[in-house]
């Protein structure tokens, strides 16, 4: 990895929607899943912390990176803390556009249904 991608999830993981956005540029677009997509700072701040307060934690497991010009691609696994204890592990992919050492468009693409089935 060129970029330095483990250390943007490390402070996903972190919990923290103020590390999260400090790796945007200020009108970053963001999507996760299949959310409306939102644009600037502020805006992916209350979507990540209104997902977080959905579950108890999280951790991204990075299984493979690849650069194109100013995109980043990432698979990851990401093990989700539910709010009821227990665990589970959903596959995903990211796609990263940066502007320079920071990222103005990112998607999510995951199906977090398992996250909160029975």
């Amino acid at each position: 990895m060129s970029r330095d991608i483990a250390s943007i999830f490390v402070d996903i993981d972190a919990f923290d929607p103020d590390k999260f956005i400090a790796h945007l540029t200020p009108d970053a677009k963001f999507r996760f899943g299949n959310a409306d997509p939102v644009t600037g700072r502020a805006a992916v701040k209350e979507a990540v912390a209104g997902f977080f307060s959905t579950i108890d934690g999280l951790t991204h497991h990075i299984l493979n990176s690849w650069d194109s010009g100013d995109t980043t691609i990432v698979q990851i696994d990401v093990e989700y803390k539910r709010k009821d204890g227990k665990t589970v592990t959903t596959p995903n992919a990211d796609i990263l556009v940066f502007d320079g050492d920071l990222v103005r468009d990112w998607q999510i693409y995951i199906d977090v249904a398992p996250v909160f089935a029975p």
